[in-house]
């Protein structure tokens, strides 16, 4: 591995984390957030100790495979470097076996893993290092209470914390205060929402029902290296996946359904380069480094804006320069709005019947927010606060249910209130006109 120079993140990480500053450091994706914490952990390394000094956890096997891969890269340098990778769907007594006979300097790990490891005391609890990447994900999948276990549980006097995010919200910033108290915030970006190493651009045609001849369309005018089409769901990156193999495209399936082998082999013959194309739910867009990615596509816009600055991540990495892609259909109009609104840039791309791409402003449409009255709203701040203080898997899904039953009672209400004017309205008509019926014939 060589560095020719340092991205803003690791210049102003980098000084504190190798004095030994526990940090918490926040960058958008691929501006060299991995390396501000595994530079200053080697660097800390005593080779001539035999125990675990440092534990990187991370959400999801792909993650923590993809950190000890960039590991093993330092292996060249120093040989004696020995890391071990611990996550599901292995044998845990092996795993245990394995450190305990030839104890690694560095482990890399899934949160449950790492926790039962720590527990059961293979990982020794005075470690010099403990990270916590895509710490974000780590709070919203509902690792909360592992996290604070392994926190009560290694209670070395010299430990130093960092955790790394690429976004944060007012429930991160309370667990973060919480596991690492008054530590060093490192952030070089004043939004999350603007990149300039990546363009935006909204692609559609005539046929706003036709997302799939649209996509089509676009395939026709690009040739990209490496590219991802995101879609919202499991079933449309199924569907997607079989159209385009129908279609000869060279191209790939990601999502949560497939075995662990078959997502590793696909991981493997991505950055081999073996596939142009790639298909895959949001589980791809979080942290995950693919080489080559120069373009992403998004089958429609997801719901939470974040996920499509998860996505637009996976291409601009280290420097690079990306484009972005958006498929336009009917009913996104006020996601792209609120993008707009924080500093999403978008260029407008029509594609005419001869199958060009031409820049053509899109009228969009807005669907107006159902005006609620302050005792709701009420209500409803009580909900979210109710269940953030309790994170547990699943906490947004319910938050948004209770919220959309509020919502749908007071539409509810509210048609009924509209009813029963009209009924009122058109019987006083009916009074009136009998009324004057009357008073004519007499």
């Amino acid at each position: 591995m060589r560095l020719s120079e340092l991205t803003k993140i690791q210049e102003s990480a980098l000084p504190y984390a190798l004095s030994g500053r526990s940090l918490i450091i926040t960058s958008q994706t691929g501006t060299g957030k991995t390396l501000c914490y595994l530079l200053p952990l080697l660097n800390r390394l005593n080779f001539d100790e035999k125990r675990i000094q440092g534990v990187i956890v991370l959400p999801t096997k792909e993650l923590a495979r993809q950190v000890a891969s960039k590991l093993l890269e330092f292996k060249s340098y120093k040989p004696e470097l020995r890391t071990t990778l611990l996550i599901g769907n292995q044998d845990i007594n092996q795993q245990i076996q394995s450190i305990k006979s030839n104890p690694p300097q560095i482990i890399v790990g899934t949160v449950t893993r790492v926790l039962d490891l720590i527990k059961n005391r293979t990982i020794n609890r005075n470690i010099n290092m403990l990270v916590l990447d895509e710490t974000d994900m780590l709070i919203d999948m509902g690792f909360n209470k592992q996290v604070n276990e392994i926190f009560q549980l290694v209670n070395s006097s010299n430990l130093q914390k960092i955790a790394c995010s690429a976004t944060t919200h007012y429930s991160l910033a309370q667990h973060l205060r919480h596991y690492l108290g008054n530590t060093k915030v490192i952030t070089t970006s004043q939004s999350i929402w603007s990149n300039e190493s990546i363009t935006h651009n909204l692609v559609y045609s005539s046929n706003t029902h036709d997302m799939f001849g649209t996509l089509c369309g676009l395939l026709k005018n690009i040739s990209p290296y490496m590219c991802i089409i995101f879609a919202n769901t499991k079933n449309i990156a199924n569907d997607l996946y079989e159209k385009l193999l129908n279609r000869n495209i060279n191209v790939a399936l990601l999502h949560k359904d497939l075995s662990t082998r078959q997502r590793k082999n696909i991981y493997r013959d991505l950055n081999k380069g073996n596939y142009q194309y790639l298909v895959a739910t949001d589980l791809a867009a979080r942290g995950l480094d693919i080489n080559g990615a120069d373009v992403v596509i998004s089958y429609g816009l997801p719901e939470d804006d974040i996920w499509y600055m998860h996505r637009i991540g996976r291409t601009g990495r280290a420097g690079a320069k990306g484009i972005a892609y958006t498929i336009y259909e009917n009913g996104i109009d006020n996601r792209i709005i609120r993008l707009t609104r924080k500093q999403i840039q978008w260029n407008y791309l029509f594609l005419d019947k001869e199958g060009a791409l031409i820049n053509k402003p899109l009228k969009l449409r807005v669907q107006h927010k159902q005006r609620l009255d302050d005792e709701t709203n009420r209500k409803i701040q009580m909900i979210i606060g109710t269940n953030s203080q309790k994170v547990r898997p699943g906490y947004k899904k319910k938050i948004r249910n209770q919220i959309h039953k509020i919502k749908q009672h007071k539409r509810h209400e509210f048609i009924e209130k509209k009813i029963k004017q009209q009924l009122i309205a058109k019987n006083i008509r009916d009074s009136k006109y009998k009324k004057f019926k009357k008073s004519k014939r007499h």
